[in-house]
């Protein structure tokens, strides 16, 4: 999978918040995720696997319990 790829996975907002949980700019993050050469990609690829590991179980979390409620 190459980055563009991860890029289509990210909701909206969500290069904002790997840049806050990275302390890397904003324009840094938004470039890699363009496919520039940044010094910071081993942090930026490391936060946005956390940071997508979080959101997709948070996700799955919230349409199971929608779907709960809503079959109830």
């Amino acid at each position: 999978m190459d980055i563009k790829e991860i890029k289509e996975q990210l909701p909206t907002g969500g290069i904002k918040e790997i840049s806050n949980l990275s302390g890397v700019h904003y324009a840094t993050v938004q470039g890699f995720f363009n496919g520039k050469k940044t010094k910071d990609d081993v942090k930026i690829i490391e936060v946005t696997a956390e940071y997508l590991e979080t959101y997709k179980d948070k996700k799955s979390k919230a349409t199971a319990k929608l779907q709960a409620v809503a079959s109830a």
